[in-house]
């Protein structure tokens, strides 16, 4: 990985930085656990800029998601109903992108709870304070600022040799690009590592004709109600009239009644939530 980002740098800083379309590349590192903060989780993320917006997702989803795509186009092609999936793991460990549209830079949230997929609109602004200290990060001159947002302290540091007034996830509005921001208790940290010019003109995020488009609001109401009753789908589908069987068994191969699926479901969510408890928007999930 070092050696990967190395030699990515080296050829990033010699490149056209205003092309106008363009990748930036950020490591994110975060403790999902607020209780065990000595566990960090990174992960590769793309900022692809053009004329029209900005989008940032996780390198190895988008990696994973274009095999998974190719797999199943190569089964059309021959009219096969059988996919070998066994060799296509899905590594990555961020499942969130985020749109941006210029000029407005209304922002676009792409997520789900369990399994549904859902659009978060935002047209917030963000109350940035810029301050006087300078550094220098990569040969950039970049410059400290302050917010308040998504229920977090931020420090954030941009470089207006730069004039793109965007950065990672949904962070914008400086009169630069955003080369590095985390929150004041270093949970959630986005940082520069390359760039290079995108031939890509714009990335599509898989799924979005299944998303359901919703607020902030009715999204936190959404959560609630998962963590009320995670295993409402099953029950639904147990309760449903249209022939549908379910049969689950354990790893003995003996079959569990209806009561021992929702039961396993709700302990296995219950256990997750212990050690998925420092979510990066803390006000929406609140």
């Amino acid at each position: 990985m070092k050696k990967f980002i190395l030699g990515f740098l080296l050829i990033s800083i010699s490149s056209p930085i205003f092309a106008q379309n363009h990748r930036f590349v950020y490591e994110y590192s975060f403790k999902i656990d607020s209780l065990h903060r000595e566990n960090v989780t990174k992960e590769i993320m793309n900022l692809d800029v053009s004329k029209e917006g900005s989008v940032f997702y996780s390198n190895e989803k988008k990696n994973y998601d274009s095999i998974m795509n190719s797999e199943f186009k190569k089964n059309e092609a021959i009219h096969s109903t059988h996919i070998d999936l066994s060799k296509v793991k899905n590594n990555s460990k961020v499942g969130f992108s985020v749109k941006k549209k210029y000029p407005s830079f209304e922002t676009v949230l792409h997520t789900s709870i369990n399994g549904d997929k859902y659009a978060i609109i935002s047209t917030e602004k963000i109350n940035w304070k810029i301050l006087p200290e300078i550094e220098e990060l990569y040969g950039y001159k970049i410059q400290k600022a302050t917010a308040e947002y998504l229920g977090r302290n931020w420090i954030a540091w941009f470089t207006n040799e730069i004039q793109i007034q965007d950065g990672p996830y949904k962070f914008n509005g400086l009169p630069g690009l955003i080369l590095k921001v985390s929150d004041e208790k270093n949970d959630h940290a986005f940082n520069f590592i390359g760039s290079k010019t995108n031939n890509v003109r714009s990335i599509s995020i898989d799924d979005e004709e299944k998303e359901v488009v919703i607020s902030s609001m009715k999204f936190n109401q959404l959560w609630k109600e998962y963590l009320k009753d995670p295993a409402k789908k099953i029950k639904q589908l147990f309760s449903a009239d249209d022939g549908t069987t379910i049969k689950v068994t354990d790893a003995n191969g003996r079959e569990l009644s209806q009561s021992e699926i929702v039961r396993n479901k709700e302990q296995r969510v219950r256990d997750n939530l212990k050690k998925t408890n420092n979510f990066l928007e803390l006000s929406l999930y609140q």
